[in-house]
Order: structure tokens, then C-alpha cells, then sequence
């Protein structure tokens, strides 16, 4: 079935659409392949997206498809074979596709014994590089800003705080508030340098088997003792999943970050749920052209407002914060961490309300295979 972006098929309010009209709807590449990859039918922008005919693709295989007929086929076998959903998001095309350098896929069972749907994301690379020079080169600054820091405003503050003890110690009995304020924003002072100071020349981090459970344990042990005092935490744990490959403190750092933000956003009538659950088919595929599952997921809802349109492409940046008075490095670091342990993360606003940030990780067990 043809599209070619103009008129769409439309339905009387109450009515439900044919399927076709819904995958003519989709924004993406759509195609239905049968049990021995020949594509049969064309939905939806597939024609502009890979830049080929309804008559030159019908009754072709699917390897016809310009740039990446063979990353689909492999994945409408998997799909067919495993009888599941698959995805694989960051395909290159080879060449690009006029600017279009990188697809994300999803394959499903659908129709008749074998036949497979087919969708076809595509993704434009160069603005995506250009954000992650900017940041690099923003952290690169941040680095160097730390080093002057650490040297520059470390020492006096160890002895402000110092003299700030001296003199509770010899006050009257009432008169110690001022003292132990100095010392209060002296540690925040002090904490703050210290975030920006990881910026700096990162130390080897040795990522090992972690249970994604017990990071997750302690940091709202953490929070409902602390900051997180008057917020309701519901876990809805998988206790079945195996072990992720990473770094147990640093994940503790990421999901006190997470967590921490998100009982800010929510205010006083936090409500935060985290969940953890296996993701059949998740994968990325990486520099080199080799695949990665990641299919351990970790979500941390929140009840607050959800997260202004105008920071949603500024997010993970340094120095971009929603919240007042913040310093904007705590989501760096989170991006930080979880991309060197071979994981991602991302957000978006719930349905229901509120924000949702999802971290996905990869088992041990393919790490070390």
C-alpha cells in the first residue's frame, strides 16, 4: 500500500481505524515482510524515508531496502525465530540515506504464520555529534575549572571551617548558631567542589557483576533517612534478575542522583516509584558495528510537574538545571557514569504526570562471554 505523505485515511469519531489507516498514520518507515523476507506491502513514509518506490520494493526482498536490507533481515529472522518484538537502535546506514545516518528498528509478529512488521526510525547523527562536542568541550572546561578550584578554594575553606569550629567551641551556650552555619555552607561550598572536580581526568573505574537490587536498597535507605524523609517510595522490584555489569559505587552515585531529583521535583506530596524489569530485545549497536543487548531496566517515576519542554535537549548538559539554586552537573554525571559502563540513559514525561528517567544496562554475564 502506497503512502506518499497527502491525504490519510479518516474515521467518524467512535469509529475504530482499519489497520492500514493506522500504519499509514505512523512517522516512520512501515513495511510488512512474509515468512521468507519479500516485502508484500508499504505503509506510512516509507517511500520518502528510503528514498525507493512502492513498484521498485513490492515483491523484492528485503535487502533491497537502500543502506540496511541486511541489518532488517537479520532482525526479522531473530524476530521470527524467537516469535517476540526486537529492536535495535542505532543502525548505520551504509551509505547515509541523503542525511539520514542512523535507524532505529523494531520487528514484530504480525498477520499470517512468519510475516513480519517492520518500522523504520530514522535518526539524523550530525546534530546529535555536534551536542556531544559541545558537552565534551564544556566538561573539558568544567575540568579545568575544577583543578583551580581544588587548589584555589579548598585550602581556605578547611580553615574557615576550622576557625568556625574554634569559635562554637568557645561560645556561650545559645550563641553556636552562627559558628555551625559558617561550617554548613562551608560543606556545601566544599561538596560542590567536589562534584566538579570528577569532571576532571576520570580514574579507572573496574566495573564488575552488581546487584542491581542492593544499589537500589541502599540508596532509598538513604533517602527515606535524609532527604526523601517525607516521600513515599514504592519499589517494584523483579527479584528474578541477574546481575548488570558496572560500578557499585557509582551506581549507588546514580540512582542517589536520580532519586534525589526526583523527590525535589515532586515537592512535599512525593510520591517516587522505581521499578526494575527485563526488556526482551532492547540493542544498540555500537562503533565497531557489533551488537549489545541491554536489557535491564531501571525507571524512576515521579509525580512532580514533568520536565520543561525548553530543557529537554539541554538535560544531561553541564550547568543545566530546573531546579533553583542547582548546579546542574548532578544528570552530567548520571550520562557520565552510565555511558562508561556501556549503558544508557533517558527521560521523558509520563502519560500519567510527572517525569520518568530509564537506565538500561547490560548483563554480566554477556560482558563476560
Amino acid at each position: 500500500m502506497k503512502s506518499d505523505g497527502g491525504s490519510l485515511e479518516t474515521v467518524s469519531s467512535g469509529e475504530l481505524m482499519a489497520p492500514e489507516a493506522v500504519l499509514n498514520n505512523l512517522h516512520q518507515a512501515t513495511l510488512l515482510v512474509s515468512v521468507d523476507n519479500i516485502i508484500t506491502q508499504i505503509y506510512s513514509h516509507t517511500e520518502a524515508i528510503f528514498q525507493q518506490s512502492e513498484e521498485v520494493l513490492i515483491g523484492q526482498s528485503v535487502r533491497a531496502l537502500r543502506s540496511i536490507g541486511l541489518q532488517v533481515e537479520e532482525l526479522a529472522d531473530r524476530s521470527r525465530q524467537e516469535v517476540t518484538p526486537l529492536n535495535s537502535y542505532d543502525v548505520a546506514c551504509g551509505p547515509p540515506i541523503g542525511d539520514i545516518e542512523l535507524m532505529d528498528l523494531h520487528a514484530s509478529p504480525y498477520g499470517e504464520e512468519g510475516e513480519i512488521l517492520i518500522t523504520a526510525q530514522p535518526r539524523r547523527i550530525t546534530a546529535y555529534l555536534e551536542k556531544r562536542e559541545e558537552m565534551e568541550a564544556a566538561a573539558r572546561s568544567v575540568s579545568g575549572l575544577a583543578s583551580m578550584l581544588a587548589h584555589e578554594i579548598k585550602n581556605p575553606l578547611s580553615g574557615i571551617r576550622g576557625a568556625a569550629q574554634l569559635i562554637a567551641r568557645s561560645s556561650k551556650e545559645g550563641d553556636g548558631r552562627l559558628p555551625e552555619l559558617i561550617v554548613k555552607e562551608v560543606d556545601r561550598i566544599k561538596s560542590l567542589v567536589d562534584e566538579l572536580e570528577t569532571f576532571s581526568t576520570p580514574t579507572a573505574q573496574e566495573n564488575e557483576a552488581v546487584n542491581i537490587h542492593e544499589v537500589l536498597d541502599h540508596v532509598l535507605n538513604v533517602a527515606t533517612a535524609g532527604f526523601g524523609e517525607k516521600a513515599e517510595f514504592e519499589p517494584k522490584f523483579d527479584p528474578s534478575l541477574p546481575n548488570v555489569y558496572g560500578n557499585y559505587d557509582r551506581l549507588i552515585q546514580v540512582f542517589l542522583n536520580l532519586v534525589k531529583n526526583a523527590v525535589e521535583a515532586a515537592g512535599d506530596t512525593a510520591k517516587i516509584t522505581v521499578t526494575t524489569r527485563y526488556q526482551h530485545g532492547i540493542w544498540i549497536r555500537e562503533a565497531d558495528g557489533s551488537r549489545k543487548r541491554l536489557p535491564i531496566e531501571i525507571s524512576i517515576h515521579d509525580n512532580g510537574p514533568g520536565i520543561p519542554e525548553k530543557l529537554k535537549n539541554y538535560l544531561f548538559d553541564p550547568f543545566v538545571s530546573g531546579k533553583e539554586g542547582g548546579s546542574g552537573l548532578g544528570l552530567a554525571l548520571v550520562a557520565r557514569y552510565i555511558s562508561e559502563m556501556g549503558g544508557t540513559v533517558t527521560f521523558d514525561n509520563h502519560p500519567k504526570g510527572g517525569a520518568v528517567f530509564k537506565v538500561q544496562l547490560a548483563l554480566d554475564e554477556d560482558k563476560r562471554a
